[in-house]
């Protein structure tokens, strides 16, 4: 299980201030666009090589008619810049919306089940019907996020064309930890596997448990109060159906293929002007690369950010998410079996704001944690 000393994201973490960090350095080196960039690049330099060895040795005047003016190759350099800007940020748009709408889901999914069994706290049903009801209960939200995780991950598979070699495999989001799935009988399990439809079926599981609950009287609040709870259940799937539109929804094919011919017409041009940028065949190189590559990662790195789900090196860490909430229905569990804390006799009534300030009274959580460890001590 998640504990609290694990770091959150750490796929995703790095070194913000220093771009050399060795850490950073590594990461750039582990990204698969970084290659891809890389070998589109290296084909635009040894060619940027191969003309001027050609002018150099063979043939001086062989291209000093093709490009009198490098003003249309500044041109097209700065508008396929703004076009790769555009492409990058409406990328990255789609990556932290996607990752704001799976963190819903977690919250949600946590704030309705958190009520439900705070709601159960006073029922008047016996400790076993109670315990029965937490139970399947904590193993169905679970579930319901793990399904959910697979179901946004598959989507984003199909989107970008990721076939397994096996038509019978599943997303990674199903190899997540579950809360004691055994725990479920055969047949429901059964009927999951083969449904088409797993996060409908599950969250139907998950309202009709709570409706049952509901009929047996397990609960005793206000109805008004009791509706919290689905609408935190309801605002979660709201959060699916948002993150799913990032999964099926494509960027525009018209703008992406059009980008693409002009990167292309880029790669074409980038060797023919760079020749006469300079004497050494050594930079001539160096200046088709540089020109290319960086307008290429980019691009790649922009396609890579429209799939948050997918599963890959820069995308949201869902497992994460999936231990997390894990822990944190336990810890509300383990809570519920425990008493609430109480208030000590010694305890001062007369509180204000004012007083917070006195020596005497104000103090905080480090403090408290240090004078307990003392006192064990």
């Amino acid at each position: 299980m998640t504990s609290a000393s694990d770091p959150s994201m750490a796929a995703l973490a790095y070194t913000p201030w220093v771009c050399l960090h060795p850490t950073n350095v590594i990461r750039m080196f582990k990204q698969p666009k970084f290659y891809v960039a890389l070998g589109i690049s290296i084909p635009c330099g040894f060619l940027g090589g191969l003309l001027k060895y050609w002018q150099t040795e063979i043939n001086p005047n062989m291209l000093k008619s093709v490009i009198t003016d490098n003003a249309v190759y500044d041109a097209l350099y700065v508008v396929v810049a703004l076009l790769c800007a555009f492409r990058v940020n409406a990328a990255y748009l789609k990556f932290w919306s996607g990752a704001t709408h799976v963190y819903h889901i977690t919250g949600e999914l946590f704030d309705g089940t958190s009520d439900l069994i705070a709601f159960a706290r006073t029922s008047k049903k016996t400790k076993q019907e109670i315990d029965n009801f937490i139970q399947l209960l904590i193993r169905l939200v679970s579930l319901l996020n793990s399904v959910i995780f697979a179901e946004l991950e598959a989507g984003a598979d199909h989107q970008h064309g990721v076939h397994s070699e096996s038509d019978h495999s599943h997303p990674a989001s199903y190899t997540y930890d579950l809360i004691d799935i055994q725990g479920l009988n055969e047949e429901s399990l059964d009927r999951l596997l083969d449904a088409n439809n797993k996060v409908e079926l599950c969250y139907q599981w998950l309202i009709m448990h709570v409706v049952e609950a509901i009929d047996s009287n397990l609960f005793d609040v206000p109805p008004p109060i009791m509706a919290r709870t689905f609408g935190d259940f309801t605002k979660a799937m709201e959060n699916f159906h948002h993150a799913q539109k990032i999964t099926e929804v494509p960027f525009p094919f018209p703008y992406q293929i059009s980008l693409q011919l002009i990167l292309v017409c880029h790669w074409i041009l980038t060797p023919i002007v760079t020749v006469d940028w300079t004497d050494s065949l050594f930079w001539t190189v160096g200046f088709c690369m540089t020109a290319t590559f960086s307008l290429w990662f980019f691009f790649a790195i922009a396609v890579e950010l429209d799939a948050p789900f997918q599963n890959t090196r820069n995308s949201v860490d869902m497992r994460y998410l999936q231990k997390l909430l894990n822990h944190r229905l336990l810890a509300i569990v383990d809570t519920f079996r425990k008493p609430t804390p109480k208030l000590l006799r010694t305890a001062h009534l007369d509180i204000s704001r004012k007083s917070l300030d006195s020596s005497k009274l104000g103090s905080s959580f480090s403090r408290e944690v240090r004078r307990r460890t003392i006192q064990k001590a």
